[in-house]
């Protein structure tokens, strides 16, 4: 019996306790039935060369390993604020080979100037940036590995990878190439789309009444961040973070952001200049961008018209809320006409109409001691 079937074989009737273990000099937390699991995942790690640099990564930052059956199958993280990776239980050993060297990955890149990137008030252009380029990074350690394990007769976690991210795959093998998977981490529509979906669109309408920053925005350059997104093994790094291949969006995410930008400017916070220049991807003849737009705009939906129908709503929030609702139709209506390669022009109007309505639906809920702040800072940051 294999480590993994031993592990998933125990009765969940019996709570363990969680114990601090040292694997390979790592900090895994772990209960002892799932020990030799953790250690087998390890040694696995430890047989090539891109998991061993994983391994010395985790243990020179320190980092804690954590198994967690709350995931389900959402994979894992790195949690930088507690400086934990965090693995869900239910993936099997040849995925979570792979998606711990990602992980790692996201570990150095916190510690190699991520970290102190990301906390200034960055615009959106550069914060998208950041967002792809690490995961496209990450990505391309993961596949290093699986070729690594591949080359020794471990080929199981190769053909998991492909299974779930074959264009990083495709592009990889035209050449053997890193450079190529890197990139080719920006033709997978359904991943590009679902990193949109949960890192602009759910965080900016979620976010279109909280109190804004109001420091200026800070752009980047993709000279600025190569050094810990692995710029250095990526040919034409600089330019291809400033094609429109690396920088597009759908029109329901540059929405979500502009929607934001106009709440946030509402409330005394600058405006974001880099959103004029984010391009919205095409649809006409991508099945797979039409797929994937129409999908997340169902998601939103749904996740909105809760908030209208729910008594308890605050009167800002519902007001706020129907007004995203009216943005969300008109994109859909943008959309349907770009598949066809045309323009809805009451559509567009009625976008531009939603976005400016933002702004006023905030500031009639702005109490009087709050417009007094809003005006002290806007005259501070005129000086």
């Amino acid at each position: 019996m294999s480590a993994q079937e031993d592990f998933n074989k125990k009765s969940p009737d019996k709570e363990e306790e969680v114990q601090l273990f040292k694997i390979h000099g790592v900090n895994v937390h772990v209960t002892p039935s799932e020990k030799q699991f953790a250690q087998d995942l390890f040694d696995s790690l430890a047989s090539i060369p891109t998991g061993r640099k994983a391994i010395e990564d985790m243990k020179k930052f320190k980092v804690d390993f954590f198994l967690e059956t709350a995931l389900g199958t959402a994979g894992g993280y790195f949690d930088p604020e507690k400086n934990q990776i965090v693995m869900a239980k239910s993936l099997g050993m040849d995925f979570m080979e792979f998606a711990l060297v990602h992980e790692a990955r996201h570990l150095l890149q916190n510690n190699q100037g991520r970290n102190e990137a990301e906390a200034q008030n960055l615009d959106y252009a550069s914060r998208l940036m950041i967002n792809r380029a690490t995961e496209a990074d990450a990505q391309t350690q993961a596949i290093k590995a699986c070729k690594e394990w591949e080359a020794i007769g471990h080929d199981a976690p190769m053909k998991r990878f492909e299974q779930h991210y074959k264009p990083i795959v495709d592009a990889y093998n035209k050449r053997g190439s890193l450079s190529d998977a890197f990139k080719g981490w920006y033709d997978d529509d359904r991943i590009a789309s679902s990193y949109e979906q949960g890192y602009d669109v759910d965080v900016y309408l979620n976010n279109l009444t909280a109190e804004p920053d109001y420091r200026e925005p800070v752009s980047l350059t993709p000279a600025d961040i190569a050094h810990f997104c692995g710029g250095d093994r990526v040919e034409g790094f600089e330019e291809f973070l400033d094609s429109k291949q690396a920088r597009q969006v759908h029109l329901l995410t540059k929405t979500a952001v502009e929607l934001y930008d106009e709440a946030a400017a509402a409330q005394g916070a600058p405006r974001d200049p880099s959103l004029k220049n984010v391009p919205v991807r095409d649809l006409k003849d991508n099945p797979a961008a039409q797929i994937y737009a129409d999908k997340y705009i169902k998601k939103t939906r749904e996740d909105i018209y809760p908030k209208l129908l729910d008594k308890e709503t605050d009167p800002l929030e519902k007001r706020v809320s129907n007004t995203v609702m009216s943005a969300i139709k008109a994109v859909e209506k943008v959309n349907a006409a770009a598949i066809k390669g045309e323009h809805d022009v009451n559509a567009e109007k009625e976008l531009k109409e939603a976005k400016a309505r933002i702004g006023k639906d905030i500031k009639r809920f702005i109490p009087a001691n709050e417009t007094a702040k809003i005006a002290a800072i806007k005259n501070n940051r005129s000086r």
